[in-house]
């Protein structure tokens, strides 16, 4: 008996484990790490294998309306962990979902001569919604990010804020950053 439990201890020991763990950001983290920050519409989210074929991602083609930071162009591709190719659909927690049409605000950073990316996964993506009356709102993020203050489902804090104003924010982040 003694025997068939170590040796469950040792095979389980050798077992190979993966997860993701995604460390929360706050906004002036994202603002100063970040290369680019754009806001755009998407205008393509097409899903391929990596190069060595053993994942998919998708590729993110983003029309873009204003720079907040850097300077990427008048359209800027970044890729994204994930997605759905014909009859494989491969999930990565913590990457987001993009589709044609969508607005979006995002914090990118790039490693060398290759695409760009989001810097915390979803943490860097934040998707506007129109308010009715020709103006954009967006979710803001959280406020506090210490162990002592938890994140709440329906924080009634978390308003929708206008566009202008989150955008204000982020260049007096950026200003601070340099």
């Amino acid at each position: 008996m003694l025997r068939a439990l170590m040796l469950c201890a040792v095979v389980g020991a050798t077992a190979r484990l993966d997860a993701t763990v995604l460390v929360p950001v706050s906004l002036d983290e994202l603002a100063s790490e970040a290369g680019a920050i754009v806001r755009g519409r998407v205008v393509a989210a097409e899903a391929r294998f990596t190069a060595d074929r053993r994942a998919i991602e998708t590729l993110v083609t983003l029309e873009t309306e204003e720079t907040l930071k850097g300077s990427l162009g008048p359209s800027v591709q970044f890729l994204v962990p994930g997605g759905t190719l014909g009859r494989y659909r491969s999930i990565f927690v913590g990457a987001p979902a993009f589709a044609a049409g969508q607005r979006v605000v995002v914090f990118l950073g790039w490693n060398g001569p290759s695409y760009p990316y989001l810097l915390g996964l979803g943490q860097g993506v934040f998707r506007l919604q129109a308010d009715g009356v020709n103006a954009w709102l967006i979710t803001p993020p959280i406020a506090s990010l210490t162990a002592t203050a938890p994140v709440v489902r329906g924080d009634p804090a978390r308003r929708l804020m206008p566009l202008a104003e989150f955008e204000q924010q982020v260049r007096a982040l950026v200003a601070a950053a340099r």
